[in-house]
């Protein structure tokens, strides 16, 4: 119903700074629009696009692209679910707000705002996305919230205590797995590590709930959290 995934976004006061730090961890650059007033770009790899806007109510967003976004405001008012606010009209860009029940801003906007690089890489140094994994506290709240959408929900298949969210990349866990939203990634590179730490990001101490699991935890600009699953056997 909000349409098909968009990007991640993140307000950044120094949107070419993490611009360039993602490219350096093999993200590949994408050509941007004059949609926005302010200064933006985008980083993608295959499943995934990271928006960096220099502006912005929200320092953390998912948005999400579909036509008819007035018909999307009257579908969700008469399912009772809250807006937070919408620009609708012929002479305007049409876009709406509303959260999760975890808290997370769900963008929906009428267009693209970027065009998707040429060549999208398969893999970067983080590994190959898999996944969006948004924070829920309740599960059975947001099971409700997702399929009320009309999403196709199902129970995650590895060590997380969740549910994807229809055919998209996105998913949702459990807080007490991990308290913010986390981009997971298979399979990092092996020099991972000096890539991460060469691009400004921090290692983090690995997370408790996945204990036994082989992983990485990054810290990068602006709280990005990238969880990145190692193969078993993995140090």
């Amino acid at each position: 119903m909000l349409g098909r995934l968009l990007e991640v976004a993140l307000v950044t006061a120094d949107t070419g700074g993490t611009w360039q730090q993602l490219q350096k961890l093999r993200f590949e650059p994408a050509a941007t629009g004059d949609i926005w007033p302010h200064s933006y770009g985008v980083v993608a790899c295959e499943g995934l696009a990271i928006g960096l806007h220099a502006k912005g109510d929200e320092p953390f967003s998912v948005v999400f692209v579909r036509p008819e976004v007035a018909a999307l405001h009257r579908e969700l008012t008469a399912l009772g679910i809250d807006i937070e606010s919408a620009r609708l009209g012929s002479d305007v860009f049409n876009e709406l707000w509303l959260r999760d029940p975890g808290g997370t801003a769900l963008r929906v906007l009428e267009a693209r705002s970027f065009s998707p690089p040429a060549r999208l890489p398969a893999r970067t140094a983080a590994g190959s996305f898999r996944r969006l994994s948004l924070p829920c506290q309740d599960i059975d709240t947001a099971l409700h919230f997702w399929t009320s959408l009309g999403a196709d929900c199902a129970p995650l298949d590895d060590n997380f205590t969740g549910f994807t969210i229809g055919q998209s990349a996105l998913a949702c866990h459990e807080r007490r797995v991990f308290a913010g939203p986390l981009l997971v990634f298979d399979a990092p590179a092996a020099d991972a590590r000096e890539r991460l730490e060469s691009s400004g990001f921090a290692l983090r101490p690995r997370l408790a709930a996945l204990a036994g699991v082989p992983h990485l935890v990054a810290r990068g600009p602006e709280g990005l959290m990238l969880l990145m699953l190692e193969p078993a056997g993995a140090d």
